[in-house]
């Protein structure tokens, strides 16, 4: 093999150099032009283009919608993630409000939509680790209820959610409306547990069903009766 002048090594390290900056450049921009949950290239609100132009927030949403597909994909109780997320999602837009009640691109507005974020993700995850009951008699629907009970057998917490109301006087489609949404540490008692909020009301779990004696009150209007609820798998 024929040996190169040195001028010529320089000459072809340049051009080797050089093309590996073009093929760098070139994958960049025929990668996603996102991370978010969503396509930024085809976002058009206001809050999409706030995500997109952070890229601490982009990455924080980008997370949030990996956990909700995989959780979305093993939830034992369909069409429950889907609701909940899509009361998120119309409501996301407001973490940008500040004391004014106007929408900001600032830096308290990134703060507080880092954080609405953070516990959507951190919610999200503990649907994997909670069992599921529900009056569902097949796939959930907002007008449903699902109770998550999660924790340790001491030490458990209940999320009810669902039993969707329309408002009396101005009905609109969910997510506007009334909604059951009540979290809260249970404490055992002799036959069940209770809750704080109704210390009337004595929750039983079995290995297959969830029974609730007593009424719970969500509002004036928005209650969940006394009943059995199954466990979904």
């Amino acid at each position: 093999m024929r040996e190169m002048h040195p001028k010529q090594e320089v000459t072809l390290a340049r051009s080797l150099w050089s093309g590996l900056v073009l093929a760098c450049i070139l994958a960049a921009c025929a990668a996603p032009a996102w991370s978010a949950s969503f396509d930024c290239r085809k976002g058009s609100r206001p809050v999409e283009k706030f995500i997109c132009s952070n890229p601490e927030l982009d990455a924080a949403d980008g997370r949030m919608g990996d956990v909700y597909r995989r959780v979305n994909a093993s939830f034992p109780l369909k069409g429950f993630v889907q609701a909940t997320q899509r009361e998120f999602v119309a409501g996301f837009p407001y973490c940008m409000n500040g004391t004014d009640n106007r929408p900001s691109t600032g830096p308290a507005s990134l703060r507080r939509c880092l954080d609405w974020v953070a516990r959507r993700t951190a919610e999200l995850e503990s649907y994997e680790r909670a069992i599921v009951y529900t009056s569902a008699a097949d796939r959930f629907t907002h007008d449903d209820l699902a109770i998550l009970v999660d924790g340790a057998k001491d030490r458990r917490r209940v999320r009810m959610w669902g039993n969707w109301m329309p408002h009396a006087f101005d009905p609109k489609p969910f997510p506007a409306g009334s909604l059951c949404d009540i979290e809260e540490e249970l404490k055992p008692v002799r036959g069940g547990f209770r809750m704080d909020s109704h210390e009337d009301v004595t929750l039983r779990f079995s290995e297959t069903e969830l029974r609730i004696d007593g009424l719970i009150m969500c509002s004036a209007r928005n209650t969940i009766g006394a009943g059995t609820y199954r466990r979904a798998k």
